[in-house]
């Protein structure tokens, strides 16, 4: 059976309006466009990464619904 709903994700937007694409090797990259935004389907992993972007980069978000 089909589910009818789509599953929800979630994405992590900034206070100037971009959205978290990846991290890798201490380098943060951001995006203007939430189709490149990374996207989690898991709320609480959303907000484990919304943690560690703050502790490792002071980066502030939010965990936003994401709906494609």
């Amino acid at each position: 059976m089909e589910n009818k709903y789509p599953m929800t994700e979630y994405v992590l937007l900034t206070n100037d309006q971009s959205y978290f694409v990846e991290y890798l090797i201490g380098e943060l990259v951001l995006s203007n466009s939430i189709s490149e935004a990374m996207k989690f389907n898991d709320e609480h992993l959303a907000l484990k990464f919304k943690q560690m972007l703050h502790n490792s980069c002071k980066l502030i978000t939010s965990v936003n619904t994401y709906i494609g």
